[in-house]
């Protein structure tokens, strides 16, 4: 290597090691510029550096006086540094040269005392990226040892500012969204996590406020016109929200179809509101997508943050309540976080806990509701019904835990739980030398769901010593009407061939439609409550015989649900009702009271009728 080429120049160590530890671009470029004029004796000396779409330059003086400012002037077309960022070449110029160059830049120069100038070109990436100017009043020319120094001057400074560069780069992507281009949840958490974000009104008095806005049937357009579609409905969606949201606003996608948005409003909530407003209305427009006119509908929860919001977490989740409410009232609308909102959602979040406990600690009991003969008086099956003892709430029914544990997906387990202790209790109390006949559960949607249910309740009662004719399965009327897929139908053929009775439970509320009962292999039906709740009424009467007769004519048992009073059964059984249950009858027993009841039933004088 020749020892006058630039890479052979030596350069001042504490000089690198000082440019090695900036951080930034400024930091590269004011460094550098302070070195290079005591380095070249100089009075003044500025470096230019082509940032992206911008233009960043240090300046130094004589005196020690350093201007940070960014110079966002484009630089002059003719003027020394654009020939030097044409050409890739160092440009020297003396007195004469400045004052007739064409630039008036150097006119001025030569006005206020500069006498020499020196132009380095800054080479990195194959490419010029910058130019080193200096200035000397004494009119000294620079030597072609100093010019060389400089020149690898130049590439030092110009890797250093590059390595910024491309570290600003990573760090901006690692905080954009790929697909959309948006900021992503690192980006956005950054933001609101600022010093005062929270907390501090701006210049205006606004205060920060978030939306949290989800696309509704996504995942349905996504599954139905494939992930190409899927993409454009995103892109389409963060371009409706870039339109309309503020230059200072912030729009983050944080999943799949989710996006957040910072922005700031009036202390009462009314620009979020109808920033929010606008906004599902611009995406609820039509638009050409994968050649099918669509609609990108949205549902949005507003918060504000307070005084109780702590985190930037806390006023997403606010938001994130508040959109729950919007889905829960049947999605496309906007609502604003409230504090009772909270209250509900932390009360519903400690019942999901204390679900999954009880789940995991089996703490989940049956019920067993006794099913009477209406001919005989005979104990004619029993009904499992499922309970949640709770040390302070008591027995839960149902109606206060199931909502919550099919959204925390635990409704199978619960199921699978309740019908294998009922069984053991059938097992156990016939092994005691009780005539017990059939227990019935009433399957959960998601049960029916089940590809596999037949085969497990085959080896399920099996391996307890049962037979499939010892466990009815109840299904629900409204479940065959959302059976879109036919799964339930398919579910209930594969258990009436294993010998499972099937019932239709809660019949007579119209979701089952003729067809759909011609084809089902079914053993029986159970009345809706509603049914039987009103005997007396004619027209109850008559919709209740024509039932019992498109039974009989079916071969089908049918059960009175919901008997309240005793009093009901002989006009029951006059209509030739074959069961009936209720409170009218039994409440619902545990095992220990089932017990006692059936040894009372063996002391009562046997009914021949009723």
């Amino acid at each position: 290597m020749a020892e006058n080429s630039p890479a052979a120049i030596r350069l001042p160590v504490a000089f690198v090691e000082e440019l090695s530890r900036a951080a930034s671009i400024e930091q590269v470029l004011s460094t550098a510029v302070a070195w290079l004029a005591g380095l070249s004796d100089v009075d003044r000396a500025k470096i230019t550096f082509l940032d992206e779409a911008q233009i960043v330059s240090r300046a130094f003086t004589r005196d020690g006086i350093r201007s940070l400012t960014e110079d966002m002037e484009p630089v002059r077309p003719g003027s020394p540094r654009d020939r030097v960022l044409a050409s890739g070449e160092a440009l020297q110029l003396d007195a004469d040269d400045l004052i007739r160059d064409a630039d008036p830049v150097m006119q001025l120069l030569y006005d206020n005392g500069a006498r020499a100038a020196l132009f380095v070109p800054m080479q990195g990436g194959g490419r010029t990226v910058g130019v080193i100017g200096l200035i000397r009043n004494t009119g000294t020319p620079f030597p072609a040892s100093q010019i060389r120094q400089l020149t690898a001057a130049g590439e030092w400074i110009a890797g250093q500012a590059r390595l910024m560069q491309q570290l600003r780069t990573n760090a901006r992507l690692a905080e954009t969204d790929p697909l959309t281009g948006l900021a992503n949840r690192a980006r956005l958490m950054r933001v609101l996590g600022g010093p005062g974000a929270l907390h501090l009104p701006d210049s205006k008095g606004r205060v920060m406020g978030v939306l949290h806005l989800d696309l509704d049937h996504f995942k349905e357009t996504n599954d139905r016109l494939g992930h190409a579609a899927g993409d454009a409905v995103l892109l389409h969606a963060a371009q409706v929200m870039k339109r309309t949201v503020a230059a200072t606003d912030l729009v983050a996608r944080i999943g799949g179809d989710e996006f957040v948005i910072v922005t700031r409003t009036d202390p009462h909530g009314r620009r979020l509101h109808q920033l929010a407003e606008r906004i599902a209305a611009d995406l609820a427009e039509p638009v050409e997508i994968a050649g099918t006119r669509l609609a990108c509908p949205a549902s949005i929860g507003t918060a504000m943050a307070g005084p109780d919001d702590r985190s930037a977490e806390r006023l997403i989740a606010n938001a994130d309540i508040a959109l729950y409410q919007v889905k829960r009232h049947g999605r496309g609308g906007v609502r604003a976080f409230t504090q009772a909102m909270r209250t509900r959602f932390d009360a519903r979040r400690e019942l999901l806990a204390q679900l999954h406990a009880a789940v995991d600690q089996h703490r989940f009991e049956p019920l067993f509701q006794p099913v009477l003969a209406l001919d005989t008086g005979a104990l004619a099956g029993l009904e499992l019904l499922a309970r949640w003892p709770d040390p302070t709430r008591g027995n839960l029914a149902p109606g206060a835990f199931l909502g919550a544990a099919k959204e925390a997906g635990l409704t199978l387990r619960i199921d699978a739980m309740v019908r294998s202790k009922g069984l053991d209790a059938l097992r156990d109390l016939r092994g005691a030398g009780w005539d017990v006949p059939a227990l019935s559960f009433n399957a959960s949607a998601e049960t029916l769901a089940d590809p596999d249910l037949a085969e497990s309740l085959l080896w399920e009662v099996l391996g307890k010593g049962l037979a499939p004719a010892d466990l009815s399965v109840e299904v629900e009327e409204s479940h065959l009407n959302a059976d879109a897929d036919g799964l339930v139908e398919t579910n209930i053929s594969l258990l009436a061939e294993l010998g499972f009775p099937v019932e239709i439970d809660g019949f007579g509320t119209g979701h089952a439609s003729m067809p759909q009962m011609r084809r089902l292999r079914i053993s029986g039906l159970k009345l809706a409550p509603a049914l039987t709740a009103q005997l007396s009424d004619p027209c109850c009467e008559a919709i209740l015989r024509a039932i019992l007769a498109m039974a009989a004519e079916l071969g089908l048992s049918v059960t009175a649900k919901g008997v309240e009073s005793a009093a009901d059964l002989p006009a029951l059984a006059a209509l030739n009702c074959h069961r009936a249950q209720g409170f009218g009858i039994a409440e619902p027993l545990d095992r220990a009271a089932l017990a006692d009841y059936l040894q009372r039933r063996r002391r009562a004088p046997r009914l021949t009728a009723i």
